[in-house]
């Protein structure tokens, strides 16, 4: 029997996969998704500003998992907005396979912690890889586009050349 790795996300990546439709890379690379309650209210309580938001909600492979170190919480906090928070206290209670991450704040959290991430970019790279998508420069478009995502010209330019786009 295959072990299915444990997945957890916060929200940027679901919010960018989400806007263009294509919730379909992230449950055909992962199979199941965790969120946090935190990921969970930004995604669908505050999500009205967010395209397609409610593709989310009607996903059957994002799954909500509560988190239970309340102190951790407050104190990356400080630094996190609660989602980041939550999703990198999921990701170590759960002791997560992978950590869905965007934000350069808490990447550089995760890292201390010794959590694996990876972001939307890699989540594409990957999907290119093993053959779920041809080409990743139309869909990272779309994101930049539909779902405002930023992404440094220079990361873009190199990312597209080495995928040899």
């Amino acid at each position: 029997m295959a072990v299915i790795p444990l997945i957890v996300s916060n929200s940027t990546p679901l919010i960018n996969f989400a806007a263009i439709d294509r919730l379909d890379i992230l449950e055909a690379l992962f199979t199941m998704l965790i969120i946090p309650p935190a990921v969970e209210f930004e995604l669908l309580e505050r999500g009205a500003q967010y395209p397609n938001v409610t593709i989310i909600r009607q996903a059957a492979f994002i799954k909500k998992h509560d988190i239970h170190n309340e102190m951790l919480r407050t104190a990356l906090s400080i630094d996190l907005d609660p989602g980041e928070a939550e999703a990198i206290i999921l990701a170590l209670e759960q002791k997560a396979d992978l950590l869905l991450l965007d934000e350069l704040a808490g990447r550089t959290i995760a890292e201390s912690y010794q959590i694996a991430f990876t972001g939307s970019i890699g989540c594409l790279i990957e999907a290119k890889r093993i053959g779920i998508i041809p080409k990743i420069k139309p869909i990272l478009d779309a994101m930049r586009m539909e779902a405002s995502f930023w992404v440094n010209h220079l990361l873009y330019a190199r990312i597209l050349m080495e995928q040899g786009e």
